[in-house]
């Protein structure tokens, strides 16, 4: 995940390259575990990419509170749903079908016990914006935290899997 930020890079090269924000200590990496679940992809014995997810209510404030009230103002009453990010592929692995692995898997696992994916992404991720609007992912709300922007997307996990498995 650290490798993943982009701390390093540009505002620009971190906007075609993607990114993922946040920092998980190992008590949070263990909530995500023994909640939705993370999902891992490796290649021979090499980590490709993780997925995490998590649930409602996990996070009090940033991004991930800011999302979870946006789904709740907008999908039907009762509707039960899930976060998920960050997903990070390791750049060696990218363009070989792993987010797509990993987003399946995800949808899979959780589709039984929730109508609704979401994540969050920052407006200046241009690539991370491309890749879930190439998933057809649904652009539900936008919001802001300071400076930066956010759009809220949204899918159906079920649908997911079964058009991409």
């Amino acid at each position: 995940m650290q490798a993943s930020r982009g701390d390093d890079l540009s505002p620009e090269e971190r906007a075609e390259r993607g990114f993922v924000q946040g920092v998980m200590d190992e008590s949070t990496l263990t909530r995500l575990q023994e909640g939705s679940g993370v999902f891992v992809a490796e290649e021979d014995g090499e980590l490709a990419g993780f997925a995490m997810s998590s649930l409602p209510g996990m996070f009090a404030s940033g991004p991930a509170k800011e999302t979870v009230d946006a789904v709740a103002a907008l999908a039907p009453a009762g509707t039960r749903f899930f976060l998920y990010g960050p997903v990070a592929v390791d750049p060696r692995f990218q363009g070989r079908g792993v987010m797509t692995a990993l987003l399946t898997a995800l949808s899979r696992d959780l589709a039984p016990d929730y109508d609704l994916g979401s994540a969050f992404v920052e407006v200046a991720n241009a690539k991370s914006i491309a890749v879930h609007r190439h998933y057809g992912m649904d652009e539900a709300a936008r919001f802001s935290i300071g400076e930066r922007e956010y759009v809220v997307f949204t899918f159906d996990p079920t649908e997911f899997a079964e058009r991409s498995g």
